[in-house]
């Protein structure tokens, strides 16, 4: 509609100019076309206000206001998600550490109930023999208790200690001894096994 009131006028123009000669300038013309653009767009904009019930101003604060909502929305969800894998991590740690603790209590009470000595070198045994497909606790305590009767409290207190070349008695005189002690710690075991 626009486009024809554009035409008629541009028509009725040449039309004055063919009978009184009146000439437009460019500015002239662009001016009569723009008001007659804006007056379409004009009319638009009232039918799409009536359409919607709404002014557009008020359909654009609306929208904005919607996806403002939406973006904050879409935040806290994303920090709810966060805060739930940091939970799940932390859940999976407190199982581990108390599936740990559990094997550690049992440890313990194999240890109290056997009269085991050195608890952590038991575990380290134990954990060896275990990894083995046909692992038996009764028979590797049996074993152990045969072939490491150190560790049970079953008159042997103390691991037998080992005779190396600085504490074999048979082969060095104190004297030399004192003179290859490295530290203090030495010169006193020395000190202890003549007393």
């Amino acid at each position: 509609m626009a486009d024809e009131q554009n035409t008629e006028q541009v028509e009725n123009t040449q039309e004055t100019t063919e009978n009184n000669d009146v000439v437009l300038t460019q500015s002239k013309l662009d001016s009569l076309i723009d008001k007659g653009y804006s007056k379409g767009v004009k009319r638009a904009k009232s039918e799409l206000e009536e359409e919607l019930g709404v002014d557009i101003e008020q359909a654009k604060e609306l929208i904005k206001a919607k996806q403002e909502a939406e973006e904050a929305s879409k935040s806290e969800l994303e920090k709810l998600m966060e805060q739930k894998s940091m939970l799940e991590k932390t859940i999976e740690s407190l199982e581990s550490t108390n599936k740990n603790l559990q094997y550690d209590m049992q440890i313990q009470q194999v240890v109290q109930q056997n009269g085991i000595n050195d608890a952590d070198y038991f575990k380290h045994l134990l954990q060896q023999e275990s990894a083995k497909e046909d692992f038996d606790m009764t028979s590797f305590m049996d074993n152990l208790k045969g072939g490491k009767p150190y560790l049970f409290n079953n008159g042997v207190q103390e691991q037998p200690k080992k005779v190396d070349a600085t504490s074999n008695k048979a082969t060095l005189d104190v004297a030399s001894r004192i003179g290859n002690a490295r530290s203090m710690d030495e010169l006193y075991k020395l000190q202890q096994e003549i007393s």
